[in-house]
């Protein structure tokens, strides 16, 4: 790869691709207890209907702007903290406790329903233009809830698009790291980076430049898909990161440990263990440098890009490609509609 600088072309670095975000675990979303989240910079509250599927609505009652998730499930709807407004699973305000049961509600109370679906034990939320994807985004092989799959989340604050570019750079492992994951060398040898199915396929060998007993070959592998998720095969552990824009600043991060060739408690218990060290590493090591980088996050035009950074690079031309789609598709619609409107 002889890259000096990336060139971004006209996709803004501050842009997210189009796409189904992973906004919560599954297993956060129970039956009669909303919550609240906040994706996107906007406030949004989940909860159950009768049926068991996951609701999307703002967390912002019609009346007069109380949030929602502090509210209860009755009779099938969501209901109001503050003053007892109910909205069902289609966000149709279905009463006003102060005009009276069964009086009519008036227009403009109901609430927008926003796209999401559940699948493989996570809650996606469609971010973007028209129609939503068939299909949520996935890598063979990652993994499910369960199964010895121990889970995590936290809210990371730094920009979602800097995290992303930190996930696929393991260059920084023996530099930056090197007290809390010792026994990575410095030199990236055998490095394949490559797309198969819009999905960015990582493997290296790390090695020390002066062999020693306990100067070991570290073998790193790791897969990428949009929007944004990992599967990362690293310390004995297949890794599995999820990850949504909080704001502007902050990210929300959904993770999941499995054992390669551990199996059963002993697993969950390793799992427990990784999870938090990979949060206090995050915290205590990658924050910092993360958040020194003075250029605006997303935006790799001045970047100065050598070999080891050909993950990165091609995942940001994945992200390109997504969002000049949209664009295209977006025009698209608009010239078809502008010639429908002038026959």
């Amino acid at each position: 790869m002889n890259v000096q600088a990336f060139d971004d072309g006209s996709v803004s670095g501050s842009q997210n691709a189009p796409g189904w975000y992973p906004i919560a675990a599954s297993s956060t979303v129970v039956r009669r207890k909303p919550i609240g989240v906040k994706r996107f910079g906007e406030a949004l509250v989940l909860w159950r209907a009768d049926d068991g599927r996951v609701v999307c609505l703002p967390d912002r009652c019609s009346h007069r702007s109380a949030a929602l998730s502090p509210g209860k499930i009755r009779d099938g709807c969501l209901e109001c903290p503050y003053h007892g407004l109910r909205f069902n699973a289609a966000g149709r305000c279905m009463l006003i406790p102060a005009n009276g049961v069964g009086a009519p509600v008036p227009t403009g109370f109901d609430l927008r329903t926003l796209s999401v679906r559940e699948e493989h034990g996570i809650v996606w939320y469609w971010h973007g233009e028209g129609e939503p994807a068939q299909e949520v985004p996935w890598i063979p092989g990652a993994s499910e809830p369960g199964f010895g799959a121990t889970e995590y989340s936290y809210d990371a604050p730094v920009p979602y698009l800097r995290l992303v570019e930190n996930l696929a750079d393991f260059h920084h492992f023996p530099i930056l790291h090197r007290s809390m994951l010792p026994g990575v060398g410095t030199r990236m040898d055998e490095m394949d980076a490559h797309v198969e199915d819009k999905i960015v396929v990582f493997s290296a060998t790390m090695r020390y430049e002066k062999p020693g007993a306990f100067r070991r070959d570290t073998i790193m592998k790791a897969r990428f898909t949009l929007p944004a998720i990992a599967l990362i095969e690293f310390g004995g552990f297949y890794v599995n990161y999820f990850l949504c824009p909080i704001d502007d600043d902050n990210c929300w991060v959904f993770g999941r440990y499995r054992g390669i060739k551990i199996r059963g408690l002993v697993a969950q218990a390793l799992g427990k263990l990784g999870a938090r060290y990979d949060r206090a590493i995050f915290m205590l090591q990658d924050k910092r440098v993360l958040l020194s980088q003075s250029d605006p996050p997303g935006d790799l035009s001045h970047f100065k890009l050598y070999p080891a950074d050909r993950a990165i690079a091609l995942f940001w031309g994945l992200r390109k490609q997504a969002i000049l789609e949209a664009q295209r598709s977006k025009t698209a619609l608009q010239n078809d509609s502008a010639a429908a409107a002038a026959r």
